[in-house]
Protein backbone atom coordinates (compact mmCIF):
# COMPACT_ATOMS: atom_id res chain seq x y z
CA UNK A 1 0.00 0.00 0.00
CA UNK A 2 2.94 2.30 0.50
CA UNK A 3 4.49 1.56 -2.88
CA UNK A 4 1.08 2.29 -4.39
CA UNK A 5 0.21 5.52 -2.45
CA UNK A 6 4.02 6.59 -3.79
CA UNK A 7 3.12 5.57 -7.32
CA UNK A 8 -0.01 7.51 -7.57
CA UNK A 9 1.63 10.69 -5.96
CA UNK A 10 3.88 10.27 -8.30
CA UNK A 11 1.99 9.85 -11.02
CA UNK A 12 0.03 12.89 -10.46
CA UNK A 13 3.45 15.00 -10.41
CA UNK A 14 4.48 13.67 -13.76
CA UNK A 15 1.32 14.20 -15.29
CA UNK A 16 0.66 18.14 -14.03
CA UNK A 17 4.63 18.85 -15.14
CA UNK A 18 3.58 17.64 -18.70
CA UNK A 19 0.04 19.68 -18.73
CA UNK A 20 2.32 22.79 -16.96
CA UNK A 21 5.68 22.10 -19.16
CA UNK A 22 5.20 20.48 -22.11
CA UNK A 23 1.76 19.77 -23.60
CA UNK A 24 1.51 23.53 -25.22
CA UNK A 25 4.05 22.46 -27.33
CA UNK A 26 3.90 19.31 -27.70
CA UNK A 27 0.13 18.75 -28.04
CA UNK A 28 0.35 15.04 -25.84
CA UNK A 29 -1.70 12.81 -24.38
CA UNK A 30 -0.51 11.75 -21.25
CA UNK A 31 -1.85 9.16 -18.35
CA UNK A 32 -2.00 5.78 -17.10
CA UNK A 33 -2.53 2.31 -17.53
CA UNK A 34 -4.57 0.04 -15.12
CA UNK A 35 -4.05 -3.97 -15.54
CA UNK A 36 -7.62 -5.45 -14.51
CA UNK A 37 -9.42 -8.58 -14.76
CA UNK A 38 -13.54 -8.72 -15.07
CA UNK A 39 -15.47 -10.34 -11.65
CA UNK A 40 -18.50 -12.13 -11.75
CA UNK A 41 -20.09 -13.24 -8.40
CA UNK A 42 -19.85 -17.08 -8.50
CA UNK A 43 -23.51 -17.62 -7.92
CA UNK A 44 -25.81 -14.13 -9.21
CA UNK A 45 -28.02 -14.97 -6.14
CA UNK A 46 -25.84 -14.84 -3.43
CA UNK A 47 -25.57 -10.92 -2.13
CA UNK A 48 -22.20 -12.26 -0.59
CA UNK A 49 -20.28 -13.20 -3.91
CA UNK A 50 -21.93 -10.12 -5.52
CA UNK A 51 -20.35 -8.19 -2.90
CA UNK A 52 -17.21 -9.93 -3.42
CA UNK A 53 -17.09 -9.23 -6.93
CA UNK A 54 -17.45 -5.30 -6.31
CA UNK A 55 -14.67 -5.77 -3.65
CA UNK A 56 -12.58 -7.47 -6.20
CA UNK A 57 -12.82 -5.00 -9.03
CA UNK A 58 -12.29 -1.81 -6.19
CA UNK A 59 -9.19 -3.47 -4.77
CA UNK A 60 -7.62 -4.51 -8.11
CA UNK A 61 -8.51 -1.51 -10.93
CA UNK A 62 -10.43 0.87 -8.48
CA UNK A 63 -7.17 1.02 -6.15
CA UNK A 64 -5.83 3.31 -8.98
CA UNK A 65 -8.34 4.40 -10.69
CA UNK A 66 -10.68 5.59 -7.91
CA UNK A 67 -8.19 8.56 -6.90
CA UNK A 68 -6.98 9.58 -10.01
CA UNK A 69 -10.21 9.20 -12.46
CA UNK A 70 -12.32 9.98 -9.69
CA UNK A 71 -11.86 11.97 -6.06
CA UNK A 72 -8.14 11.74 -5.41
CA UNK A 73 -9.09 9.27 -2.89
CA UNK A 74 -9.45 6.19 -1.85
CA UNK A 75 -12.30 4.09 -2.51
CA UNK A 76 -14.71 3.73 0.87
CA UNK A 77 -14.77 -0.55 -0.20
CA UNK A 78 -10.60 -0.35 0.44
CA UNK A 79 -10.38 2.06 2.88
CA UNK A 80 -13.22 0.51 5.14
CA UNK A 81 -11.90 -2.98 5.07
CA UNK A 82 -8.26 -2.05 5.32
CA UNK A 83 -9.15 -0.31 8.38
CA UNK A 84 -11.08 -2.43 9.83
CA UNK A 85 -8.96 -5.30 9.62
CA UNK A 86 -5.53 -3.06 10.54
CA UNK A 87 -7.36 -2.31 14.25
CA UNK A 88 -8.35 -5.73 14.83
CA UNK A 89 -4.93 -6.82 14.50
CA UNK A 90 -3.81 -4.30 17.29
CA UNK A 91 -2.75 -1.33 15.03
CA UNK A 92 -3.78 2.26 15.90
CA UNK A 93 -4.16 3.01 12.28
CA UNK A 94 -5.16 1.62 9.00
CA UNK A 95 -2.04 0.17 6.96
CA UNK A 96 -3.85 2.00 4.03
CA UNK A 97 -1.86 5.53 3.96
CA UNK A 98 -4.03 8.61 3.85
CA UNK A 99 -3.43 11.53 1.21
CA UNK A 100 -3.64 14.93 2.27
CA UNK A 101 -6.26 17.12 1.11
CA UNK A 102 -3.63 19.42 -0.77
CA UNK A 103 -2.30 15.74 -1.95
CA UNK A 104 -6.24 14.51 -3.10
CA UNK A 105 -6.51 18.46 -5.29
CA UNK A 106 -3.08 17.31 -6.93
CA UNK A 107 -4.17 14.04 -7.97
CA UNK A 108 -7.66 14.26 -8.49
CA UNK A 109 -8.16 14.32 -12.71
CA UNK A 110 -4.66 13.66 -13.81
CA UNK A 111 -5.52 11.82 -16.93
CA UNK A 112 -6.08 12.25 -20.38
CA UNK A 113 -7.88 9.25 -21.09
CA UNK A 114 -8.21 5.60 -19.25
CA UNK A 115 -5.03 3.15 -20.50
CA UNK A 116 -6.76 -0.35 -19.80
CA UNK A 117 -4.46 -3.68 -19.74
CA UNK A 118 -7.02 -6.68 -19.85
CA UNK A 119 -7.11 -10.59 -20.73
CA UNK A 120 -9.65 -12.12 -18.51
CA UNK A 121 -12.38 -13.16 -15.97
CA UNK A 122 -13.12 -14.12 -12.97
CA UNK A 123 -15.60 -15.82 -10.32
CA UNK A 124 -15.84 -14.65 -7.03
CA UNK A 125 -17.01 -15.62 -3.55
CA UNK A 126 -16.11 -14.16 -0.07
CA UNK A 127 -13.63 -15.45 2.06
CA UNK A 128 -13.10 -14.57 5.62
CA UNK A 129 -9.07 -14.15 6.50
CA UNK A 130 -8.31 -14.85 10.25
CA UNK A 131 -7.69 -11.38 11.87
CA UNK A 132 -3.82 -12.26 12.27
CA UNK A 133 -3.15 -12.91 8.32
CA UNK A 134 -1.48 -9.36 6.71
CA UNK A 135 -2.29 -9.36 3.39
CA UNK A 136 -3.34 -8.03 0.35
CA UNK A 137 -5.60 -10.48 -0.35
CA UNK A 138 -7.09 -10.85 3.70
CA UNK A 139 -7.91 -7.49 3.33
CA UNK A 140 -9.67 -7.91 0.21
CA UNK A 141 -11.63 -10.94 1.62
CA UNK A 142 -12.12 -12.69 -1.82
CA UNK A 143 -11.48 -16.28 -3.05
CA UNK A 144 -12.23 -16.93 -7.28
CA UNK A 145 -12.49 -19.19 -9.25
CA UNK A 146 -13.03 -20.38 -13.16
CA UNK A 147 -15.93 -22.00 -14.91
CA UNK A 148 -14.70 -25.40 -16.13
CA UNK A 149 -16.58 -24.67 -19.66
CA UNK A 150 -14.20 -21.83 -20.53
CA UNK A 151 -11.35 -22.18 -22.85
CA UNK A 152 -7.58 -21.85 -21.24
CA UNK A 153 -4.75 -20.73 -22.39
CA UNK A 154 -1.25 -21.85 -21.84
CA UNK A 155 -1.35 -19.60 -18.92
CA UNK A 156 -2.80 -21.06 -15.75
CA UNK A 157 -4.64 -17.55 -14.96
CA UNK A 158 -6.00 -16.71 -18.30
CA UNK A 159 -9.35 -18.00 -19.60
CA UNK A 160 -11.34 -16.90 -22.65
CA UNK A 161 -13.91 -14.97 -21.49
CA UNK A 162 -14.45 -12.50 -24.01
CA UNK A 163 -18.13 -11.31 -22.55
CA UNK A 164 -15.92 -10.19 -18.96
CA UNK A 165 -14.14 -7.04 -21.87
CA UNK A 166 -17.69 -5.18 -22.68
CA UNK A 167 -18.42 -5.60 -19.38
CA UNK A 168 -15.43 -4.17 -18.03
CA UNK A 169 -15.36 -1.23 -20.39
CA UNK A 170 -18.64 -0.80 -19.93
CA UNK A 171 -18.37 -0.35 -15.88
CA UNK A 172 -14.99 2.16 -16.44
CA UNK A 173 -17.44 4.42 -18.28
CA UNK A 174 -20.10 4.13 -15.92
CA UNK A 175 -18.04 4.40 -12.71
CA UNK A 176 -15.67 6.79 -13.98
CA UNK A 177 -18.04 9.49 -15.90
CA UNK A 178 -17.26 8.00 -19.26
CA UNK A 179 -13.47 8.97 -19.69
CA UNK A 180 -11.89 7.99 -23.44
CA UNK A 181 -10.47 4.87 -23.19
CA UNK A 182 -7.26 2.72 -24.58
CA UNK A 183 -6.97 -0.58 -24.26
CA UNK A 184 -3.17 -1.23 -23.90
CA UNK A 185 -2.84 -5.14 -24.04
CA UNK A 186 -4.87 -7.85 -24.64
CA UNK A 187 -4.02 -11.07 -25.61
CA UNK A 188 -3.39 -14.93 -25.45
CA UNK A 189 -0.51 -17.48 -24.66
CA UNK A 190 0.66 -20.51 -25.59
CA UNK A 191 3.70 -22.57 -24.92
CA UNK A 192 6.33 -24.87 -26.33
CA UNK A 193 6.80 -25.50 -29.98
CA UNK A 194 4.81 -22.80 -31.85
CA UNK A 195 1.61 -23.78 -33.81
CA UNK A 196 2.03 -21.00 -36.80
CA UNK A 197 -1.82 -21.81 -37.63
CA UNK A 198 -2.85 -20.73 -34.52
CA UNK A 199 -6.33 -20.92 -34.75
CA UNK A 200 -7.06 -20.36 -31.27
CA UNK A 201 -6.11 -16.79 -30.86
CA UNK A 202 -7.41 -15.84 -34.18
CA UNK A 203 -10.59 -16.72 -32.27
CA UNK A 204 -9.89 -14.60 -28.65
CA UNK A 205 -8.62 -11.58 -30.85
CA UNK A 206 -11.80 -12.01 -33.25
CA UNK A 207 -14.36 -12.60 -29.98
CA UNK A 208 -12.62 -9.79 -27.91
CA UNK A 209 -12.79 -7.28 -30.43
CA UNK A 210 -16.13 -8.18 -31.21
CA UNK A 211 -17.20 -7.26 -27.52
CA UNK A 212 -15.06 -3.75 -27.63
CA UNK A 213 -17.10 -3.27 -30.76
CA UNK A 214 -20.97 -4.01 -28.79
CA UNK A 215 -19.20 -1.52 -25.73
CA UNK A 216 -18.73 1.12 -28.19
CA UNK A 217 -22.09 0.61 -30.44
CA UNK A 218 -24.25 -0.80 -27.82
CA UNK A 219 -23.10 0.93 -24.33
CA UNK A 220 -21.81 3.98 -25.94
CA UNK A 221 -18.44 3.41 -24.09
CA UNK A 222 -15.71 5.65 -25.35
CA UNK A 223 -12.97 3.29 -26.44
CA UNK A 224 -10.73 5.20 -28.64
CA UNK A 225 -7.74 2.32 -29.59
CA UNK A 226 -7.33 -0.79 -28.75
CA UNK A 227 -3.57 -2.41 -28.40
CA UNK A 228 -3.03 -6.54 -29.36
CA UNK A 229 -0.47 -8.05 -27.31
CA UNK A 230 1.90 -8.38 -28.86
CA UNK A 231 3.53 -8.00 -31.90
CA UNK A 232 6.34 -10.26 -31.52
CA UNK A 233 6.87 -12.95 -28.83
CA UNK A 234 9.02 -11.80 -26.15
CA UNK A 235 10.20 -12.44 -22.27
CA UNK A 236 7.19 -12.59 -19.92
CA UNK A 237 7.75 -11.89 -16.45
CA UNK A 238 8.55 -15.07 -14.31
CA UNK A 239 7.84 -17.28 -16.94
CA UNK A 240 10.66 -15.44 -19.37
CA UNK A 241 10.25 -17.54 -22.50
CA UNK A 242 8.42 -20.27 -21.70
CA UNK A 243 4.56 -18.51 -22.66
CA UNK A 244 4.24 -16.83 -25.94
CA UNK A 245 1.84 -14.20 -26.72
CA UNK A 246 2.89 -12.82 -30.13
CA UNK A 247 1.56 -12.51 -33.62
CA UNK A 248 4.74 -13.07 -34.71
CA UNK A 249 6.81 -16.28 -33.45
CA UNK A 250 10.32 -15.18 -32.49
CA UNK A 251 13.31 -18.10 -32.46
CA UNK A 252 15.14 -17.19 -29.08
CA UNK A 253 17.47 -20.53 -30.20
CA UNK A 254 18.65 -18.59 -33.30
CA UNK A 255 21.44 -15.43 -32.93
CA UNK A 256 19.32 -13.52 -35.79
CA UNK A 257 15.97 -14.20 -33.76
CA UNK A 258 14.36 -14.15 -37.14
CA UNK A 259 10.46 -13.61 -36.87
CA UNK A 260 7.66 -15.10 -38.45
CA UNK A 261 3.82 -14.03 -38.79
CA UNK A 262 1.39 -16.84 -37.21
CA UNK A 263 -1.67 -17.10 -39.06
CA UNK A 264 -2.84 -14.94 -36.62
CA UNK A 265 -1.15 -12.02 -37.33
CA UNK A 266 -2.31 -12.42 -41.09
CA UNK A 267 -6.39 -12.04 -39.57
CA UNK A 268 -5.44 -9.07 -37.54
CA UNK A 269 -3.81 -7.20 -40.59
CA UNK A 270 -6.93 -7.59 -42.07
CA UNK A 271 -9.16 -6.32 -39.13
CA UNK A 272 -6.48 -3.34 -38.85
CA UNK A 273 -6.30 -3.04 -42.83
CA UNK A 274 -10.65 -2.93 -43.04
CA UNK A 275 -10.85 -1.36 -39.95
CA UNK A 276 -13.58 -3.89 -39.56
CA UNK A 277 -13.77 -7.65 -39.58
CA UNK A 278 -14.02 -9.67 -43.03
CA UNK A 279 -17.06 -10.73 -44.23
CA UNK A 280 -17.89 -14.61 -44.03
CA UNK A 281 -18.70 -14.71 -47.41
CA UNK A 282 -17.10 -12.07 -49.13
CA UNK A 283 -13.66 -11.94 -47.09
CA UNK A 284 -11.95 -8.35 -46.63
CA UNK A 285 -13.30 -5.48 -46.47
Amino acid sequence: YVVGHNLIKAHAEVWHLYNETYRAKQGGLISITINSDWAEPRNPHNQEDISAARQFLQFLLGWFAHPIFKTGDYNEVMKTRIRERSLAQGLSQSRLPEFTENEKQRIKGTYDYFGLNHYTTVLTYNLNYPAGVLSYDSDRGVATVTDRSWLNSDSFWLKVTPFGFRKLLRWIKEEYNNPPIYVTENGISERGASDFNDTWRTHYYRSYINEALKAIVLDGVDLRGYTAWTLMDNFEWAVGFDERFGLYHVNFTDPDLPRRPKASARYYSQIINCNGFPHPAAGPH
